[in-house]
């Protein structure tokens, strides 16, 4: 019953989906100022370069344990193939 009054009210109609339609942009409009802001915050933390550099260790040392394995694998074949 409320329902079928509210679809005969145009002026109500048109009231509910402009206040819902103005909570929506609001709602995810903060949602990309949070995130926008962070990323600004976390752009200029002075700590950004040292866990950068800290990741690139990681990548580093990833690379060199990985051609070690080769090398082994290698070694393994060598000694392998003289048996």
């Amino acid at each position: 019953m409320i329902f079928k009054n509210y679809l005969k009210d145009p002026l109500a109609t048109i009231a509910v989906n402009t206040t819902i339609f103005i909570a929506g942009c609001l709602f995810f409009g903060s949602i990309a100022l949070i995130g926008i802001f962070s990323e600004l915050i976390r752009a200029n933390d002075p700590n950004l370069a040292v866990r950068e550099k800290h990741v690139q260790q990681h990548h580093e040392e990833q690379l060199k344990y990985d051609q070690m394995i080769t090398l082994l694998d290698a070694i393994n074949s060598k000694l392998e193939s003289k048996e």
